[in-house]
Formats: C-alpha cells, sequence, structure tokens
C-alpha cells in the first residue's frame, strides 16, 4: 500500500474518530488529508512513470507545484484540451472527473485550513473522502490513457506549450 492509500485511510478514520460529537480538528485534518491522498495519488504515478529508480522519484516529486495542478486540472474538466503538439486532446469522462475532484478538494483543503469560521459536518466530510475514493477508482481507469499521460505532464509543467 502506498502513501496515498495510506492518507486515504487515514482521511476515513478522523472522519469518524470521535462517535458522538466529531471534533473540528478531526475533521479538518480529514478534508486537508483526502486532498493529500489524491495529490500523492498523482504524483507517485507520474514520478513511477517517469522514473525507474526509487531514490530519484523524490526529486521531481518535488517540483510538483498545488497552484500549478490546480490551474491544469481546471483546463482538463473540459472535454478537450490543447495539447504541446497544439492539436486537440480528447479527455475521456474519467479523467475529467479526477480533474474536478482535485480542484474541489484543493480549495475544501484550503478552507478546512485556513477558514477559521468554517465549520464541517462528519456528513460532509464523508462526502469529501468518499469523493477522493472515487477518485482513485476513476484514475485506475483511465491511468493507461493516453489524454492521462498529457495530464501528468501538465501537473508537473504547469501546462506551459508553445501556442
Amino acid at each position: 500500500m502506498g502513501l496515498s492509500q495510506d492518507l486515504l485511510d487515514l482521511a476515513d478514520h478522523l472522519s469518524r474518530r470521535e462517535r458522538r460529537k466529531p471534533r473540528q480538528a478531526s475533521l479538518r485534518r480529514a478534508v486537508s488529508t483526502a486532498y493529500y491522498a489524491l495529490f500523492h495519488l498523482l504524483v507517485e504515478d507520474a514520478t513511477k512513470h517517469w522514473i525507474g529508480q526509487k531514490n530519484s522519484r523524490l526529486g521531481l516529486a518535488r517540483a510538483f507545484e498545488h497552484s500549478n495542478m490546480d490551474r491544469v486540472s481546471k483546463a482538463f474538466q473540459k472535454s478537450n484540451w490543447k495539447g504541446f503538439d497544439g492539436k486537440d486532446v480528447v479527455i475521456p469522462q474519467d479523467l475529467q472527473d479526477v480533474a474536478h475532484a482535485f480542484t474541489d478538494l484543493q480549495a475544501e483543503r484550503h478552507r478546512a485550513d485556513y477558514n477559521y469560521a468554517a465549520r464541517f459536518t462528519r456528513i460532509d466530510v464523508q462526502a469529501t473522502v468518499s469523493q477522493v475514493r472515487d477518485a482513485f477508482e476513476q484514475w485506475a481507469t483511465v491511468r493507461k490513457d493516453p489524454a492521462a499521460d498529457y495530464y501528468l505532464v501538465a501537473l508537473l509543467t504547469g501546462n506551459r506549450r508553445r501556442d
């Protein structure tokens, strides 16, 4: 089991931690941890795909930037994406859904980590964890599609290309 799956399991655990009245700290950590589960799933897949040596992956993994990943994920929520060569790439629905989940989760993580006035409910947090679980499953079905390779490269490069 990789880090991403461990983080997803931890988010689920935190969302259920207190039986009667969940603490906001547990719910906030669950949201943040759920986001990082999806973040690390994508980064792990990219680095495994491009670099065989585990130690070398660490350097590449540090190059992924959250703001770039958010911007790229917004672009991949559409049915087409202008590829690095200028040609249109068809984006499968599962990949669009993963990209949408990423942007939703990043916004929720920001709310959980930085908006002290925000209140979280167990039901909402469990729905967030469920969204990540769904994104994991969708990624498993689409990860071999060429559009997924474009997505991973764009996540790293920030969608920079010659236009």
